[in-house]
């Protein structure tokens, strides 16, 4: 499961630019497979009391050694970790990433975390020997699915440091990670399926109907007699606590995905942008209206001009889809395909919950 450097290296970090200054000592493939948008649970998991400890089972007797000889020689006094022998490197944070959630301290070892994204993790430590940052991300495992990849960047401390990575390396690769592995390839599959059973159970707990009247703010997009427009609401405990804009993002870049595409590109032949990621944009639609409770896409295409209205309010969040017809033959094209559409609504939604909350209802869930 160790991999090359490189698999760190490829990918579009945002330690990169933090930690230019650091050498990667390690890169590990986590034994943890699981569904997109799952870091926040890996990384609870990780800092949990009863979360993966390195220094457990045969390592405890080699860490006893460690600590013993730093306390011998003074490696771990408080004046060198940190903020005292090195600054932080929270100091190098961009104005994003330092307004965005700092992520939680680990229990089991002295790591104090940087920051924290919806697919990178990253904490530092620091003694009088060297200066680490662990670092967590969440990658696509090449079958489908995800996993976590955890990579170690160390900057030793002069002669000393250097030494005392050399002097260790054996020991890390022969022993502590090894059983660090195997811990988290078995701990991992029972966290998940518990978390995964309380998620099931608040999924099936939440409702899904269709509104018998549209409200006036969705109609008005598409006045009567010029197009069609529906809302399905979906209540669950808890939904207010992701913004409009998640679900937006959870409901068609993860759930609807590639169907979702081909309907809406395909069959309505809208023009939506290419590739994921932007801020201006969701699954390639243009976001139109952002403000609180609500986020509205838009598109279009030579025939009709489509919007996507998510608003979210308490336990409440609502998917409106509206069609405003500027050619004849979207009346023709899209009423067998809104048959479909409104047996998938409910299930979209449904789906879209338990991807977002997949850490708990009251996880941090993922960034907008």
């Amino acid at each position: 499961m160790r991999l090359a450097k490189t698999a760190h290296a490829s990918r579009p970090w945002r330690i990169h630019a933090l930690a230019p200054d650091f050498r990667v000592e390690d890169v590990w493939a986590l034994p943890t497979p699981g569904g997109p948008g799952e870091l926040p649970l890996l990384v609870d998991w990780f800092v949990e009391d009863d979360g993966p400890n390195p220094f457990s089972g045969p390592a405890r007797v080699l860490y006893t050694i460690r600590l013993r000889l730093g306390r011998l020689l003074g490696w771990d006094r408080d004046g060198e970790g940190v903020g005292a022998r090195v600054p932080t490197l929270r100091t190098r944070l961009p104005e994003d990433l330092r307004a965005g959630p700092r992520g939680p301290d680990l229990a089991s070892m002295p790591f104090r975390s940087v920051f924290l994204t919806d697919t990178e993790w990253a904490a530092e430590s620091a003694n009088r020997t060297v200066h680490t940052v662990l670092h967590v991300g969440w990658v696509p495992d090449g079958t489908g699915g995800h996993r976590g990849e955890m990579t170690v960047l160390v900057k030793p401390n002069g002669l000393l440091g250097r030494a005392y990575m050399a002097a260790v390396a054996p020991f890390r690769y022969l022993v502590v990670y090894p059983a660090l592995m195997r811990m988290i390839g078995r701990d991992w599959r029972r966290k998940r399926a518990g978390v995964a059973g309380a998620q099931e159970r608040s999924v099936r707990q939440s409702t899904v109907r269709q509104e018998t009247s549209v409200p006036a703010g969705i109609t008005a997009l598409a006045p009567e007699g010029s197009g069609y427009a529906d809302v399905f609401t979906l209540t669950a405990a808890g939904a207010s606590a992701r913004s409009p804009e998640q679900w937006a993002r959870a409901l068609f870049e993860e759930v609807a995905g590639r169907q979702g595409q081909f309907i809406w590109r395909g069959l309505l032949g809208l023009r939506l942008r290419r590739g994921t990621g932007s801020a201006g944009h969701v699954a390639g639609w243009r976001i139109a209206e952002r403000c609180d409770g609500r986020v509205r896409l838009e598109a279009r295409s030579w025939m009709l001009t489509g919007h996507l209205v998510v608003e979210v309010d308490d336990d409440r969040v609502s998917l409106a889809t509206v069609l405003r017809y500027r050619r004849r033959a979207a009346a023709r094209v899209w009423p067998p395909l809104a048959a479909v559409h409104r047996r998938l609504a409910p299930g979209l939604l449904r789906d879209a919950h338990a991807v977002l909350f997949a850490d708990g209802p009251g996880g941090g869930g993922r960034d907008a």
